[in-house]
């Protein structure tokens, strides 16, 4: 497998401060839930409330494991461990590594909206609309690509590539 580099260190460093930045105004005054989905989103999420501290933004995580891939293989969304309870009254920040067709953020934030907070939005570190086929809106988005699978910063295929500090695009027959 070929690994085409997308966003260097330095890129994702400075985007995601950007990102931390946006929030930190929006959030200023109110304490802040985010909900982690996915492996993949760990380290986005955690950069993401480290920036957020050092600007004074309080902010709970609540880890999911909200999936629908099996290897390379998409499949019904499956969300694991997850009670809303509570959220209520809360503003929600529901963060994932990728919104592509959007299966996974729509099933995250059915739940979510059964608790009635009193915000929810939503952050990805890449977003891919063009492959977009669930009606997800996304608040605050890293970048922005058409189409391939992307690895590095917390997101692999088959476990590998995870532990990069760049993003890349991977090149293979079946991608």
């Amino acid at each position: 497998m070929r690994i085409e580099p997308l966003f260097s260190e330095d890129e994702v460093r400075e985007r995601v401060a950007q990102l931390a930045a946006r929030l930190a105004r929006d959030y200023a005054d109110s304490p802040l839930t985010v909900v982690c989905i996915a492996e993949g989103a760990t380290r986005f999420v955690g950069d993401l409330l480290r920036l957020l501290a050092q600007r004074g933004v309080v902010a709970e995580r609540l880890d999911v494991r909200a999936h629908r891939t099996e290897g390379t293989t998409l499949g019904p969304v499956q969300v694991e461990h997850f009670d809303p309870d509570g959220l209520d009254g809360r503003d929600v920040l529901v963060a994932d590594d990728i919104a592509d067709e959007g299966a996974t953020l729509l099933a995250v934030l059915e739940i979510v909206s059964l608790a009635e907070p009193r915000s929810v939005r939503t952050a990805v570190l890449i977003d891919k609309r063009e492959r977009r086929r669930h009606d997800v809106p996304v608040d605050y988005a890293g970048f922005e690509i058409e189409r391939g699978w992307v690895i590095g910063y917390g997101m692999d295929v088959d476990g590998e590539y995870r532990d990069l500090d760049w993003i890349g695009l991977l090149k293979d027959d079946r991608f």
